[in-house]
């Protein structure tokens, strides 16, 4: 088949793919109230605690950088100051 076979992706659709799975779980978690410390920017992100999101989670950023700290007791603090819903 040659070099345009379609059966692996292209390196930037992987990475891409890594990068939305991992802010999807931010997402999730500050949706969620889990505990944890949670920073994104661009495409790099940090998260310290947690938990991994669904496939189908629909929650997205919509900001390109910022920072929250959920702490136990439903307590979050977070840089965002819009409406996470669309």
């Amino acid at each position: 088949m040659g070099t345009s076979d379609k059966k692996q992706p292209p390196i930037a659709n992987a990475l891409s793919t890594i990068v939305d799975a991992e802010r999807r779980a931010i997402t999730y978690s500050m949706d969620a109230l889990i505990p944890g410390l949670y920073v994104w920017l661009g495409s790099w992100t940090l998260r310290l605690g947690g938990s991994l999101a669904e496939y189908s989670y629909p929650g997205i950023l919509h900001d390109w950088a910022g920072i929250s700290l959920v702490l136990p007791r439903y307590r979050i603090y977070s840089t965002y100051q819009g409406s996470y819903d669309p």
